[in-house]
């Protein structure tokens, strides 16, 4: 099945978006200023398109999280809709089952994702390790386990602080992407036994620093879009969370060097998001962790001109493009306000925090929002699907999304 058509991709066209959280919101209105028709998986609207005006149509997902029957469903869908010639996984979920259930999607389609060989490392955390030590990257040191004893045997090996995170990064360890451990008493409060919803957890030491986001654009192993931002705040005190504030930042030598050597090794093709850490005491970088797709706080990567979202509709055609590096501006500060003020919610309702401390942070949240230029999901022209997001703050009245 050839995923990459040579076919080319002229507007107006319609184009389908996998996943509807925050990048849908901006993926959206960018491909309907140029001109695209556009639909979005409804997945209990999470990121509220459905109320945005760039938004002509929401696919009704079928109720179900078995990947084969949603990719059935999806194969249905387009079998019935050969307007539709373009489909665009964003969410992580859709992005780790794409080549999985390819064969039951049309083959006269455009699907945009990154190559089939680097998608699969990328989700496979012990390849993707190995990967990384192939490439020269620096990391701190991992144990993959399978179950409570080596579990137990890899916290010994390793020693504290260490960090403890899902190797199926779709499933949380409770409502956490990953556990700070710091010593014996909070892995005994963490952990009894094992999770049965997870059949590998990976554990790491600890580097103690900000996370720097590398989102970058790439045509047959070689970089043609890159820009850095140093995470700020999460929507979880430890900072283990969804970045809330972020700032873009200088694309330093070492910085570049080291993404460039990771999408060489990979031959990656397509858009995706490389994530560091940065030792607050040395200075030095980690690998953490890089996603085949768009990221999250996409928005950021728009408002700074690098069009991602437009460059890897091409890539994924098989459409010659500009190879010429383009890096992104430094110091723009953003804000997901809505993500900031759930977070602090979250923390007073599983006591965390207290309720004063959360008031205290959720008005510098909100005065944060109201002095950035740049808002994850806000626009003034388009602004129903953040009033959305908000009313769903309010205790019986939304959903977590």
């Amino acid at each position: 099945m050839n995923l990459n058509t040579t076919s080319r991709v002229e507007p107006p066209q319609t184009v389908l978006l996998l996943g509807n959280y925050r990048p849908a919101l901006t993926v959206a209105r960018s491909l309907h200023a140029q001109g695209y028709r556009v639909v979005v998986s409804k997945d209990r609207d999470a990121g509220a398109a459905s109320k945005s005006k760039a938004v002509a149509e929401i696919w009704e997902t079928p109720e179900t999280a078995e990947p084969k029957q949603l990719y059935q469903a999806l194969a249905g869908f387009l079998a019935d809709r050969p307007d539709i010639q373009i489909v665009f996984p964003l969410m992580e979920s859709y992005v780790r089952a794409f080549y999985g259930h390819a064969e039951l999607l049309p083959e006269d389609r455009v699907y945009v994702m990154p190559n089939r060989d680097a998608v699969e490392v990328c989700l496979d955390k012990g390849r993707l390790i190995e990967t990384v030590d192939n490439a020269g990257l620096p990391c701190a040191r991992a144990i993959t386990v399978h179950n409570f004893v080596t579990l137990m045997q890899a916290v010994e090996d390793l020693g504290y602080p260490l960090v403890i995170k899902p190797s199926d990064s779709t499933v949380w360890l409770g409502n956490r992407k990953a556990l700070i451990l710091h010593g014996p008493g909070d892995f005994a409060a963490a952990f009894s036994e094992w999770p049965t919803e997870h059949q590998s957890l990976i554990v790491q030491h600890f580097v103690d620093g900000p996370r720097i986001n590398l989102y970058f654009a790439a045509s047959g192993g070689q970089a043609i879009r890159y820009l850095a931002v140093q995470i700020g705040e999460t929507d979880i005190a430890d900072g283990t969370g969804l970045a809330t504030t972020g700032t873009t930042i200088e694309l330093d030598g070492e910085l570049q060097r080291l993404g460039d050597a990771l999408i060489a090794q990979l031959d990656y093709h397509g858009i995706g998001c490389i994530q560091f850490l940065r030792d607050r005491h040395s200075g030095r970088l980690s690998f953490l962790e890089i996603n085949p797709r768009i990221g999250g706080n996409h928005a950021i990567t728009a408002l700074c001109g690098l069009d991602l979202d437009t460059v890897a509709l091409p890539l994924a055609a098989g459409e010659r493009v500009d190879t010429n590096l383009v890096i992104g501006p430094a110091g723009h500060v953003y804000a997901w306000t809505t993500g900031a003020l759930r977070g602090f919610g979250l923390a007073v309702r599983q006591k965390e925090i207290g309720v004063g401390a959360a008031i205290r942070q959720a008005l510098s949240a909100v005065w944060l929002g109201l002095r950035t230029r740049h808002h994850i999901t806000f626009r003034w022209n388009d602004p129903l699907p953040t009033l959305t997001l908000l009313l769903r703050l309010i205790p019986g009245v939304g959903h977590r999304g």
